[in-house]
């Protein structure tokens, strides 16, 4: 079938990384690391062992890969001793026809890095089955299952952390992660990386998890525009990574994805901030566009933020657009500020009834200009600003929402909005 050849990766696209590529300046030997406390700082070997698990009557056989005993990027050794230490879990879904072992370009970086990666064949399976429920059931069975091994005689018992746990995917393995997100909640979720997805649902409120999206703008297969709706509806903390004039696959075994993707699931299951900060450099380039919506603040990872930062300003009074009762209306919000800038962002709310189409503009402090903005399509004259929605949000339902942001040099301000419709 059509898509299920271009959902495929073949093993030879994967085979040209090596592991130097990948995992940067690390370069000490992994097996002197002891019991860990933060994120490792150098990579480990990596393990591998296979499982044979049964999810009612459907094989759900799950590779699991692991950081191991032995030379620094080595691997994956079968059944290698696990390294010294405690390791958040970040599963992964192939694409349609491919296979784990077709996907070390992702699975291998990950396992070295410090995480517990349970990839499940799906060889047999097809894109239908991420969308009536099967393969994201399946992948939540991997995750109970290699969680459930921390207790008892395995050698990976006492090695997980149970309560840190991601999941990951690339094109029908994509849709699956984006799947456990809406359709079919996974609540333990905490971290997400969706890679040429689609659209699967509404986000679940019982998800709560850091979600990171990368796609070609050119895929015609995982449609951009749905992957970019997608983002729009799901709740910060989120990232978008665009490969520009990317295909369905050319960016697979791209080091800036790799790199991005490391680093989301390390700061998101680690809360190490340092590659929260390293982010933006890992993802931007002349090739690629990065968007960060930051998330409110938490114990473990501290203020979030697109840049460097001074402790932030008291934001100025949220601005709302004067609408009467059940007609259009958009709300501005100041989410971060730093020395010299700002993040906010503009939700759009439709009133009584559907609207096709939305255009808000206000007008700019006195030197303040927009450097960055999402989800939306910006024009300005002078100090006037319009905002008009993208192809994929445009269309609302009855009292539905749609959330556009952007950054802005200059001091933080909320000006007043104008909203119409066509």
């Amino acid at each position: 079938m059509r898509r299920r050849n271009f959902l495929r990766l073949s093993a030879a696209g994967a085979a040209g990384v090596g592991a130097a590529s990948l995992l940067g300046p690390w370069q000490a030997q992994a097996d002197t690391v002891g019991p860990l406390r933060t994120a490792p700082a150098t990579p480990f070997a990596v393990g591998v062992r296979q499982y044979n698990w049964m999810r009612g009557n459907r094989q759900v056989t799950t590779f699991v890969y692991y950081p191991s005993t032995g030379p620094s990027g080595s691997g994956p050794t079968t059944n290698a001793p696990v390294a010294p230490g405690v390791f958040p879990v970040c599963q992964y879904t192939h694409g349609s026809g491919a296979s784990p072992q077709g996907a070390l370009a992702h699975i291998r970086p990950m396992a070295a890095a410090g995480f517990i990666v349970p990839a499940p064949v799906f060889t047999k399976a097809s894109v239908g089955d991420t969308y009536n429920g099967e393969l994201p059931r399946d992948v939540s069975e991997a995750i109970t299952r290699t969680l459930a091994l921390n207790t008892g005689g395995d050698p990976l018992a006492g090695h997980i952390d149970t309560a840190n746990v991601g999941v990951s995917g690339y094109s029908m393995g994509g849709m699956t992660t984006n799947a456990l997100l809406t359709a079919f909640p996974d609540a333990r979720i905490k971290a997400a990386v969706a890679m040429s997805s689609i659209r699967m649902g509404s986000p679940s409120a019982a998800v709560h998890a850091n979600v990171l999206f990368i796609h070609g703008d050119r895929d015609t297969l995982t449609t951009y525009s749905s992957a970019r709706q997608s983002y729009s509806e799901m709740p910060a903390p989120k990232a978008f990574l665009t490969f520009i004039g990317g295909d369905h696959s050319s960016y697979f075994s791209d080091n800036r994805a790799i790199r991005t993707y490391l680093d989301w699931m390390r700061w998101s299951l680690y809360g190490d901030i340092t590659a929260r900060d390293r982010l933006a450099t890992d993802a931007t380039s002349s090739g690629t566009r990065w968007e960060f919506v930051p998330g409110p603040a938490d114990p473990t990872t501290g203020p979030p933020t697109t840049g460097p930062t001074t402790p932030p300003a008291t934001p100025s009074p949220t601005g709302t657009t004067p609408a009467p009762t059940g007609e259009v209306g958009a709300t501005y919000r100041i989410v971060n500020t730093w020395s010299g800038g700002y993040q906010a962002e503009v939700t759009v709310t439709a009133g009584s009834a559907p609207i096709n189409g939305w255009t808000v503009r206000w007008t700019m402090a006195a030197g303040a200009t927009i450097s960055q903005l999402w989800n939306g399509t910006l024009s300005t004259s002078g100090s006037s600003v319009t905002v008009r929605n993208a192809a994929y949000n445009g269309s609302l339902a009855a009292n539905a929402s749609t959330t556009f942001g952007f950054l802005v040099n200059g001091a933080p301000a909320t000006p007043p909005l104008t909203v119409t419709t066509p």
